[in-house]
């Protein structure tokens, strides 16, 4: 019985010790980069979706020419691998640019970016029913609502862009 006692004493305590240091523990907050008047910087935020969790997309940044024209392919230059959760951010020269996801020609964003300027996109995906293929596209939102969602989820990862 002595035993049992000691057991439960020794749970108890072993419950609250990791509660305290679980409550007490503080994560640093990675702050959003910083402006440079002589380049852009794009964020393309991919919300955490339980339901939509199981896969990872990859997206790509291509460069147009001088002016933009839907004649002329552009050239691409980062790609980033989008997992559940995820935040990609790239700092561009200005000028106009296509972000998309490889393989989804639907899922086509074409932006211009200026020097000094952030540009936020969120990867949506949704499905209109439960039998039906999810459809995405690249949504525009402000600053506020990509930190909104940053904030919301305990492990955001951070994706670093690749250069093609």
């Amino acid at each position: 019985m002595k035993s049992l006692q000691k057991s439960i004493i020794l749970f108890c305590f072993l419950i609250t010790f990791g509660i305290h240091f679980q409550c007490s523990s503080k994560t640093k907050f990675q702050k959003l980069e910083t402006k440079h008047l002589d380049s852009g910087l794009v964020y393309v935020i991919r919300p955490e979706h339980t339901a939509l969790a199981l896969w990872d997309y990859e997206c790509m940044i291509s460069k147009y020419p001088d002016k933009f024209s839907t004649s002329v392919n552009p050239t691409p230059m980062y790609k980033m691998d989008l997992a559940n959760g995820s935040l990609a951010y790239v700092r561009l020269a200005q000028g106009t640019y296509r972000l998309d996801v490889t393989g989804k020609p639907d899922a086509t964003k074409v932006f211009q970016i200026k020097s000094g300027e952030e540009k936020f996109f969120e990867l949506k995906i949704f499905s209109e029913t439960k039998m039906s293929k999810s459809e995405m596209m690249f949504r525009e939102v402000n600053k506020e609502e990509t930190l909104s969602e940053i904030l919301s989820v305990p492990f955001f990862i951070e994706v670093k862009p690749e250069s093609i």
